[in-house]
């Protein structure tokens, strides 16, 4: 699925590298660099080079390359931030529910005025990506947001908590724009910290999907949280996981489920019977799935808690934002408001 190639190094060196690392779910580059190639020139199949005015984000590269001789001999080699990975064999309980420190170090709970409110997912050292659902009216003060990382208790003793620089939420999530619409598409949004982070065994980014990964009907996916554990249960001190299958949107548009509410932005996981379901996580959590596109075993954010009818019940399970659909959306928002503190919206690009 994804093969590396050697490209001639030129004056998109930097880009290309961005680009790249992206195109494979890895957020940010940690460096690139100039290597020499012995004997480049010989037999020209081996090297590409890159139009240049051809590269752009959200973008595959392969479509921007050609087959060339790369006189130079110098080509780009390039370091991605690690993503999407256990630093330790988590021995977790699957089914009783709890999770182990460090299972699912990407988790987040963001915090307003001190309680609990949402779930969250790091996706590299200052970014984090949540529901736009997070964000109505009266929690809009980013000042308030607090994000606790690296721990699986909701309470945890010695917490470490980061401050919110930067909300940027989907201007075309309609709920915002007309409460009394019913159309809960593109709810997304991502918050930028004060300081970067520094990874660790329990804080960890996750992958992204790769550009034109699709959602495989009955994939197996973990969502956690420290949600409801039942519908009118109280929020749980140590974060759930539940396994669940996605559904297929022919199936979760059927009059007997959502009846045509889910959009293309969107996708249903869960059982039919209903019994486990992401109301046991959170709104703006994670739902992620493993996959070794990239050679090694990496977890990937596929979902964001969105959604539902009820909690657990047959026929209504859990609706998640379909991130693949949004990754130009995220890439821009956090290139774009990189440095500006505050609550800002930003449509699709």
């Amino acid at each position: 699925f994804l093969r590396w190639r050697q490209v001639c190094s030129s004056s998109a060196d930097e880009l290309l590298a961005s680009i790249s690392c992206e195109e494979v779910g890895f957020i940010s580059v940690v460096n690139h660099s100039v290597t020499s190639v012995p004997e480049a020139g010989g037999d020209g199949g081996e090297f590409f080079c890159v139009r240049q005015q051809e590269l752009s984000y959200g973008k595959k590269i392969k479509d921007s390359l050609f087959p060339c001789d790369c006189e130079s001999g110098e080509v780009l080699t390039l370091l991605c931030q690690d993503c999407g990975r256990r630093s330790f064999a988590a021995d977790r309980i699957v089914g009783g529910v709890v999770a182990r420190q460090g299972s699912w170090p990407w988790q987040v709970s963001l915090e307003y005025d001190g309680v609990h409110q949402c779930g969250g997912t790091i996706v590299s050292n200052r970014w984090i990506v949540s529901a736009a659902h997070c964000f109505r009216e009266r929690y809009r003060f980013v000042n308030r947001w607090r994000v606790l990382l690296g721990s699986i208790y909701s309470k945890p003793v010695n917490a470490n908590v980061v401050e919110v620089n930067t909300i940027v939420y989907h201007s075309s999530y309609l709920p915002f724009v007309d409460a009394s619409i019913d159309d809960n598409s593109r709810d997304i949004a991502v918050l930028a910290l004060t300081q970067p982070l520094t990874f660790n065994e329990y804080i960890q980014p996750i992958c992204l999907p790769a550009y034109g990964q699709r959602l495989i009907n009955g994939q197996m996916g973990t969502v956690t949280g420290w949600g409801n554990v039942d519908y009118y249960g109280i929020q749980a001190d140590i974060l759930q996981e539940v396994n669940v299958p996605i559904i297929s949107d022919a199936v979760c548009n059927a009059p007997d489920y959502y009846d045509n509410q889910i959009t293309t932005s969107m996708f249903c996981a869960g059982y039919e019977k209903g019994g486990t379901d992401s109301c046991q996580g959170d709104s703006g959590g994670p739902f992620v799935a493993e996959d070794c596109l990239s050679k090694t075993r990496r977890y990937r954010l596929l979902g964001v808690v969105s959604w539902g009818i009820g909690c657990a019940m047959a026929k209504k399970p859990g609706v998640y934002t379909r991130i693949s659909r949004f990754l130009p959306w995220i890439s821009t928002a956090m290139r774009n408001y990189n440095n500006s503190p505050g609550l800002h919206k930003m449509a699709r690009t």
